[in-house]
């Protein structure tokens, strides 16, 4: 079986790597990642919620236009020939388990959102090494 992404050029394919590596990978945990580690357990904090809420409904936000991580990886990821990447497939589930969040999270279900604190910590943390190392790869492929 070919590799189907083997008709498109490496350079587009670096290109689409690094955006997502920039919007997804960095935004999808901006606030949060600089919280205490005492953030991510005992009682949820006001800056906690409006932080990991922000950085997951509202991902990517240009000129009042936001984007879930969610919605960004969807569109992010539709030019990429299938199968793609192992490492788009981790991003991929973090992603799915971060949506899975989505009502709570709408809805600032600060209950909810406690306890669901380890597993967005995980899949940001997920969506950001495997976007990483991903891009460091097709460099290197260069």
């Amino acid at each position: 079986m070919s590799d189907p992404s083997a008709d498109i050029p490496k350079d587009l394919l670096r290109e689409w790597a690094a955006t997502l590596k920039h919007d997804l990978g960095k935004y999808v945990a901006w606030r949060s990642a600089n919280l205490d580690d005492a953030a991510w357990s005992g009682a949820l904090d006001e800056l906690t919620a409006t932080s990991i809420r922000d950085d997951i409904l509202a991902t990517r936000d240009v000129g009042g236009q936001c984007e879930s991580a969610w919605a960004l990886f969807e569109r992010l990821t539709r030019p990429w020939p299938r199968p793609w990447p192992a490492e788009l497939d981790a991003v991929q589930a973090a992603v799915a388990s971060l949506r899975e969040l989505a009502a709570p999270l709408q809805a600032d279900d600060r209950t909810a959102i406690a306890a669901a604190r380890e597993r967005i910590r995980s899949a940001q943390s997920t969506i950001r090494t495997e976007l990483a190392a991903l891009h460091r790869r097709l460099m290197r492929e260069a």
